[in-house]
C-alpha cells in the first residue's frame, strides 16, 4: 500500500472545519509553531550530545592509558562498571583525576587554573588524619574535589547532567567508587585511611557535586 493509496476514513475528517479560511490560517500557524518548537529541540539535542561527547572522547583516550597501566587494575572493573552504565563522562574524569594527573590537568587548563604540583610521599606508613594530614596532601584533596566539581559544571551537557544527579540521588555504587578511587590514591603516598571514613568522604564531595549540579541552568529537552 502506498502513501497516494491512503485515504483517511470519514469519522477522522470534519470537512465543515476547512469551510474558514480563518480556521485554516490557525491549523497553518499552530504547524508552524510545532514545526519550529520540533526544530529548536533537535538542535539544542545536537549541540547537547556533542558537549557529552567531547568529554566521551577524552575519557576514551585516557582510559587507554589507564587500561594498559597495571598499577591501575584494582579500580578497573569498578571504572568499567560505571562507564557501561551510562555514567557521565566528565564526572568519571573527576573522580579518576586525584590518581591521573594528567586528567586533573586537562580539567584545570579549560579554566585557566594552575596545573597540579603534586610530589609528595610519605616515607613510613601513616594513618589518615584530619587535623595532622600533611598540607601538601590536604591541599591536594582540595583540588581534587574542586577538579570534580568543575568537571561537571564546565561545558556541561544537560541530558548528561540530569542523569548524573538521578545516579548521585539513587545509586551506592559511586560513593564505593570514589571511596576506592581515594584510598587507592592514598595507599599510593604511603597514607592508610579506615574503609569507613573514606566513605564518609565520599558522601560529602556527592553531596557537593549535587549541590552544584542543582544549581545548573538545565534546558528542557
Amino acid at each position: 500500500m502506498g502513501l497516494d493509496e491512503y485515504i483517511p476514513s470519514s469519522d477522522w475528517i470534519d470537512e465543515s472545519w476547512w469551510t474558514s479560511a480563518e480556521q485554516v490560517k490557525e491549523a497553518s500557524e499552530q504547524y508552524r509553531k510545532q514545526a519550529s518548537k520540533a526544530a529548536a529541540w533537535i538542535k539544542r539535542t545536537l549541540q547537547d550530545e556533542k558537549k557529552a561527547k567531547t568529554y566521551d572522547m577524552l575519557l576514551a583516550g585516557f582510559l587507554v592509558k589507564i587500561i594498559v597501566n597495571e598499577k591501575y587494575n584494582v579500580l578497573l572493573d569498578s571504572l568499567i562498571t560505571l562507564i557501561h552504565s551510562w555514567y557521565p563522562s566528565n564526572f568519571i574524569l573527576g573522580v579518576m583525576s586525584i590518581v591521573y594527573p594528567d586528567i586533573s590537568n586537562k580539567i584545570r587548563e579549560l579554566i585557566n587554573k594552575e596545573k597540579v604540583n603534586f610530589n609528595y610521599k610519605s616515607k613510613d606508613l601513616i594513618i589518615f588524619e584530619d587535623k595532622t594530614l600533611d598540607p601538601q596532601v590536604k591541599n591536594r584533596i582540595n583540588n581534587w574535589i574542586e577538579d570534580i566539581v568543575d568537571s561537571v559544571s564546565i561545558e556541561y551537557s544537560s541530558i548528561m547532567t540530569k542523569r548524573l544527579i538521578n545516579y548521585l540521588e539513587t545509586d551506592e555504587r559511586i560513593i564505593n567508587f570514589i571511596a576506592n578511587v581515594f584510598i587507592f590514591f592514598l595507599n599510593s603516598i604511603n597514607i592508610k585511611i579506615e574503609a569507613s571514613k573514606a566513605k564518609n568522604i565520599a558522601e560529602f564531595i556527592v553531596g557537593e557535586v549535587l549541590s552544584k549540579v542543582k544549581k545548573l541552568k538545565l534546558e528542557e529537552i
